[in-house]
């Protein structure tokens, strides 16, 4: 049987047309993309490879944190922040199609900065490869936002409007390679206005000092960033992580309290000045600080300026730490840029000399510290009120004692005089006429262990805890059981000589004195708040221990009301305020100079205190220093207005003392190292006869 031969298909006209049109089709395509793509080399090569290499210099940036704001007790700001802006310029893109661009850029950087074209034109040219030239830093919203608004009526149209805005969005249109870069500047609302409590901020949003250090890392947030990218269009295109926004921090402060002692330090420094002149003020409750106040306040927006160490330093020891501080810069870059450590041998006395010279950063130092809690002092008379509630507490009084003063007291081989001859005294008076030898006799009852045990109690020699940078550690400058060297150390501490404090542990201890024995943490900060002002953290009253029982607490606060009713302290009375404090007047080291730091510490209400100020004046600028009377009144000046703030009324009180009472303010100078003689004065009830004759000036009793 034959084979069946298979028939071959063959391609008809019909099949072979399309074939031809699907060819044709595909020629056309690749000849519109050829087109295309020689369109991009030739007319747009340049911006795309702008877009392209300005894509790889700058893929991503940064977007800044705001730092979290400060505010006073009622919400009232004392460090906010100001957006500032960077110029950058974009020197590649200016000089696109042949510098088609770049006189109208210039021309429109020179009318709405001012800048110079010629600078300008410099720049540019100088660095025609950059896409980033910093060109101007911190320069302010109003500055920048009407160039922002020229520069987007470039998206405006042209029809239908005059020739001469037709100009200006041409003119928006052909502005090339202008950003500008967001940021933040700390701003100080109130200048100096509690500057040693708030402190500044350093670059990069370091906090210095203050509540701007301590509460730093709450304060500052998280950057963001923006990635850019180019799509399919080839179009630019980003991803943003926004940033997180610092918290804020609400202080204890009331800025109405803080400016009234501002103001009456400031009025005091004018009249009669010191040393250095300082006022705390504090709610004994709880252990919040209403406001702070030191000599010498700096403003916190411009905190390096040199004008304010003149009230530190004259112009010539400016001058010379300064360039001090140039020798030293120029030393250390020396042997930075050696590798090697000075090998130069000094001697002991250049080593002396060294260390006697200051550079300018010393100086700032020195003016930005918060002398309130860095600085230590003998208290003086103002420990004596805990050397009786020591006593009461303890046992060791009743309360019924009395004592019999002639103006002095052997200790051993030393004679320590009293600032009076008291002759015989009871316990409460001991206080308010502010008797050194009773103190004394009650110190020796008491005994060594009992006297520095409660000393310890009350935070003398430890950290208060406050959350403030810089306390002092003042654990070396206190005595204790085991190493006190004889009984005149415990003689003079028993009056507030011979062992140091600073004001803050002064005022936490006194707080618990007058409000039924508890040591509360001194604190600046009460509240911790999110950017949206959510509460993210409550700081309340701490009690650190109990120091005293309330019977004690009450008994001290009689024996200080007596203090301002007829003792020391009569200068401190306001009319309906029932107030009770004590005066200080410590005799500074070297004893033989006369100097003297003298203070005042002040409450009111006397059965439930509100309200504490403590006032202390370190060499008051007067020919007799030793004169309480002067911190008496200026903490007087304060609490007039303060009870205002705070609404405390007066009371139905018997103030028939104020009228009565002495003009002249009683002295209660504290000597740890004078014969009765060099300190007592004449008893007002004494005949010229009974006043104790000159005696030798004995060697200083912290010397021993």
């Amino acid at each position: 049987m034959a084979k069946k031969v298979k028939k071959i298909k063959r391609l008809t006209d019909q099949m072979r047309g399309k074939l031809i049109l699907v060819f044709i089709g595909i020629i056309c395509l690749f000849f519109i993309l050829a087109v295309r793509l020689t369109y991009w080399t030739v007319n747009k090569g340049s911006e795309f490879e702008t877009k392209v290499l300005g894509q790889q210099k700058h893929d991503s940036s940064v977007i800044p944190f705001e730092r979290g704001k400060i505010y006073d007790r009622n919400g009232n700001i004392l460090a906010t922040n100001e957006k500032i802006y960077t110029l950058v310029l974009e020197p590649k893109n200016i000089l696109l199609r042949k510098k088609k661009y770049e006189a109208t850029t210039i021309n429109a950087l020179h009318e709405y900065f001012g800048f110079s074209k010629k600078n300008l034109k410099k720049v540019i040219e100088g660095n025609k490869d950059s896409y980033y030239v910093v060109y101007k830093k911190n320069m302010t919203y109003d500055e920048v936002a009407k160039f922002q608004k020229f520069l987007d009526m470039a998206d405006d149209s042209t029809k239908g409007v005059s020739d001469a805005k037709k100009e200006k969005i041409e003119s928006a249109r052909q502005v090339k390679g202008i950003s500008f870069e967001e940021d933040y500047k700390r701003i100080y609302p109130y200048n100096s206005l509690a500057c040693r409590i708030l402190g500044f901020t350093s670059s990069g949003n370091v906090g210095n000092w203050g509540i701007e250090q301590s509460y730093n890392e709450q304060l500052n947030g998280v950057n963001g960033r923006a990635y850019y990218y180019f799509n399919e269009e080839l179009d630019q295109e980003q991803t943003v992580k926004e940033a997180k926004n610092g918290n804020s921090v609400v202080s204890t402060i009331d800025m109405q309290i803080q400016k009234i002692i501002e103001e009456k330090l400031n009025d005091f420094d004018s009249k009669i000045g010191s040393k250095v002149t300082n006022i705390l003020v504090m709610d004994p409750q709880n252990g919040e600080i209403l406001g702070m106040a030191s000599s010498n306040p700096y403003d916190l927006n411009e905190p390096m300026d040199e004008k304010k160490l003149l009230s530190l330093y004259s112009q010539s020891e400016i001058d010379e730490m300064k360039a001090y501080t140039q020798e030293k810069e120029a030393e250390e870059a020396s042997e930075e840029g050696s590798g090697e450590e000075s090998s130069e041998e000094t001697t002991e006395q250049e080593d002396k000399d060294t260390e006697k010279k200051k550079t300018i950063y010393d100086a700032f130092y020195e003016l930005w510290r918060n002398a309130i809690i860095s600085d230590t002092n003998e208290p003086g008379s103002t420990y004596k009120p805990f050397t009786v509630a020591t006593g009461l507490e303890s046992g060791a009084l009743t309360g019924n004692e009395s004592y019999f003063c002639t103006g002095s007291l052997m200790v051993g081989k030393r004679n320590i005089g009293c600032s009076h001859v008291h002759g015989n005294i009871t316990l409460k008076d001991s206080v308010a006429k502010s008797c050194n030898v009773a103190m004394m006799n009650i110190a020796f009852n008491e005994g060594s262990e009992t006297f520095y045990n409660y000393q310890n109690l009350f935070g003398f020699g430890r950290s208060t805890g406050i959350d403030l940078p810089g306390e002092a550690e003042t654990k070396n400058l206190v005595y204790n059981a085991s190493n006190y060297s004889n009984s005149v150390t415990l003689a003079t501490n028993a009056f507030g000589q011979n062992f140091n404090c600073t004001m803050m542990q002064m005022a936490a201890g006194f707080c618990s004195l007058i409000n039924g024995g508890n040591y509360y943490r001194p604190h600046i900060v009460k509240q911790i708040q999110s950017d949206n002002g959510a509460v993210v953290k409550d700081i309340g009253k701490e009690v650190l221990r109990k120091t005293i029982s309330e019977e004690t607490s009450a008994t001290i606060r009689s024996y200080m009301q007596q203090t301002v009713e007829s003792g020391t302290g009569t200068k401190a009375q306001i009319e309906g305020y029932s107030i009770g404090g004590k005066t200080g007047t410590a005799e500074k080291i070297p004893r033989n100079k006369k100097d003297y730091y003298i203070s005042f510490i002040g409450f009111t209400p006397v059965e439930s205190p509100q309200l504490l100020i403590y006032v202390t004046i370190d060499e008051p600028n007067v020919s007799f220093q030793a004169n309480a009377g002067l911190a008496v009144e200026l903490e007087k000046a304060c609490m007039e207005e303060i009870v205002d703030v705070l609404g405390i009324k007066p009371e139905t009180t018997d103030t028939s003392n104020i009228d009565n009472a002495s003009t002249e303010q009683k002295d209660d100078t504290t000597s740890a190292t004078t014969e009765a003689s060099s300190n007592t004065t004449k008893n007002k009830k004494s005949t010229s006869s009974s006043t104790t004759k000159s005696k030798k000036n004995t060697k200083d009793a912290a010397n021993q």
